[in-house]
């Protein structure tokens, strides 16, 4: 019978680890509110072009609350990464890595939505019908393009979140939080449960992180 190896976390990466934990729950804790704005207004997803310009005030103040829980999610990441490096090095790096370059493809999405609100007066101020078709048209291309960036930075998300998971196997977070973590990765692309699942892990982990940085 072989001994199960114990990882332990590097001391000197304390503070990093902890706060990360921090990022990381607040990045959760976000998503649960996003989640549940998007129910109780019934904002329509993705965001209609003629609605984003008549009413820009909800998805703008959504997806602005989006963007900061996204943001979260790097130091979060790299909480992770000094829990788990010793595990596995080189797939935590690679993952971070990916994080790293989902993040800039999320906030830029969620900016081109927020941008809806400088053009919404004038648009509605408007009374020459070319130039309503012109705002119009402008605002489903910016649409699909934000549709693009933030479609490329879920996939990343979710590998990246499956290869954390993967490596959790084997390190201090155990095999449960690791198959969670995995089948977050994996269902995130299938809204709502996936989307649940990932605010779960990692409102999860957050607490665990944190703990791990004050007892290391």
């Amino acid at each position: 019978m072989t001994e199960r190896k114990e990882f332990k976390v590097d001391p000197s990466w304390k503070g990093v680890i902890k706060w990360g934990g921090v990022s990381l729950f607040a990045a959760g804790f976000i998503l649960v509110i996003f989640v549940l704005i998007v129910f109780i207004s019934k904002q329509t997803l993705p965001v209609p072009a003629k609605e984003a310009l008549e009413d820009p005030v909800t998805p703008a103040t959504l997806f602005l609350l989006a963007a900061i829980g996204e943001l979260l999610l790097m130091p979060g990441f790299l909480g992770l990464y000094f829990s788990l490096k010793d595990v596995k090095k080189t797939p935590m790096f690679i993952a971070t890595g990916l994080l790293f370059v989902a993040v800039p493809m999320f906030l830029a999405s969620r900016g081109l939505i927020i941008s809806f609100s400088q053009i919404s007066g004038r648009y509605m101020e408007t009374t020459n019908e070319t130039m309503k078709a012109a705002y119009l048209a402008s605002a489903e291309l910016a649409l699909e393009t934000q549709n693009i960036y933030a479609t490329m930075g879920l996939i990343l998300l979710c590998v990246a979140s499956i290869i954390v998971g993967l490596v959790m196997l084997k390190g201090v977070f155990g095999k449960r939080i690791g198959y969670l973590v995995i089948a977050a990765g994996i269902l995130t692309i299938f809204p709502p449960v996936g989307l649940a699942l990932m605010a779960i892990w990692q409102l999860i982990v957050g607490v665990k992180l944190y703990k791990l940085g004050k007892t290391a």
